[in-house]
């Protein structure tokens, strides 16, 4: 099997990442904060915290917090707010785990949102989005890295419009984390929301929201802390305000350990090899006028490969690939139904690739090879 689906879930992982979960699983679980043993061993979750210091230049390692994901971590800083009788600045080009918290918020009739419409590539401006602050605007909520497109939005200065009107911005990072350079501290981001099994390498089921320092938000859920148990409310304090309940160590190992292979190889290695497979696939198919391509070289993290092939449905395609050549890729709306709907591909969506830093020369030509087949074999049709 080809897998060309890692902006869903990457595949494989380093070998290190099932490695350390393997020893942390055949291991005595011990936990330096909830455990009753003493053991001379490496706390992971501290381990991972500085980690992500260091891959997303923060300040402080406490000030991450690990939640199921991006979803959770997203919800934690939309609802953490407090946002009431508030207008909230969005984009077009969001995933629904931005559009859902924030619609829920509006169907409560606390916010009242704007999603700032994109180019053709997916691009949102910055001054598109300053445009559409209003006097009760409350904050910015913006996707770095278009899970469709690949189109990388300039957070540093949405983040400086952000503070010049006196709000926060929430990033949503799944796609980017790992994938581009991301600057906590030099771009002025209030909150970073990422997931851990995308381009961090680690298992499904771990992520986190970076807080900055002094934002305070109300938590998304109260409980089991391992510590301070005498005390009756959520003991006060990072990261722990933030991480009631049993951890997901076995999560928490993985990305420690994807963050590890992230760090060696280095961000913008990972994203060049990923970029030079991506620019290749463009170019080869640039000869065939039915292959339509959403992916843009500008403002782009050249991590998918977004396309649909005139005279097919996304559907027809991905079965075609999946049956006749065992590559498996994504179809569909992928989560983004605004962005669909910009591009002129509602309902249907387009076909989405996205190769592995592990994949190979001879996976991408036969990739080719494959779009090449179907457009020769399926464009003599009109579907849509």
């Amino acid at each position: 099997m080809i897998y060309f689906n890692n902006a869903a879930t990457s595949w494989p992982k380093p070998p290190e990442v099932s490695s350390a979960v393997y020893k942390y699983l055949n291991n005595v679980p011990c936990h330096s904060a909830r455990a009753g043993l003493e053991k001379d061993s490496e706390d992971p979750a501290q381990s991972c915290r500085e980690k992500l210091c260091k891959l997303f230049n923060a300040p402080d390692p406490n000030q991450f917090v690990f939640t199921s994901g991006s979803t959770e971590a997203l919800n934690l800083a939309i609802n953490g707010l407090g946002l009431n009788n508030a207008h909230v600045v969005t984009t077009g080009i969001e995933h629904n785990s931005v559009i859902r918290p924030l619609k829920h918020l509006e169907l409560d009739g606390k916010i009242e949102i704007t999603f700032v419409d994109c180019d053709e590539t997916g691009y949102v401006s910055p001054e598109s989005i300053e445009a559409a602050i209003k006097d009760n605007t409350k904050a910015i909520v913006v996707n770095h890295s278009s899970n469709v497109t690949g189109s990388i939005l300039d957070i540093k200065t949405i983040a400086g419009i952000a503070h010049k009107h006196n709000m926060p911005i929430i990033v949503d990072a799944s796609q980017s984390s790992g994938a581009v350079e991301i600057d906590i501290d030099g771009w002025g981001i209030d909150l970073l929301a990422f997931t851990g099994h995308k381009s961090l390498y680690g298992m499904q089921g771990i992520g986190g929201l970076h807080i900055k320092k002094g934002l305070e938000l109300k938590p998304l859920k109260v409980g089991g802390t391992g510590i301070k148990s005498e005390v009756l409310v959520q003991p006060p304090g990072m990261p722990i305000f933030y991480e009631a309940g049993t951890p997901n160590v076995p999560g928490i190992v993985s990305l420690n350990a994807g963050l590890g292979f992230v760090l060696q190889k280095g961000v913008s290695h990972i994203r060049e090899h990923k970029a030079d497979m991506v620019r290749r696939i463009i170019r080869e198919l640039a000869e065939f006028p039915e292959v339509k391509v959403y992916t843009s070289s500008i403002n782009n993290s050249m991590a998918n490969f977004c396309f649909n092939i005139g005279g097919m449905a996304p559907e027809e395609v991905g079965y075609f690939l999946d049956s006749s050549y065992d590559i498996v890729v994504r179809t569909g709306l992928h989560c983004a139904p605004l962005l669909l709907k910009q591009l002129g591909v509602y309902p249907w969506g387009t076909v989405r690739a996205s190769p592995s830093y592990f994949t190979s020369d001879e996976e991408i030509d036969l990739f080719i090879v494959a779009i090449k087949d179907a457009v020769r074999s399926f464009t003599k049709r009109k579907v849509f």
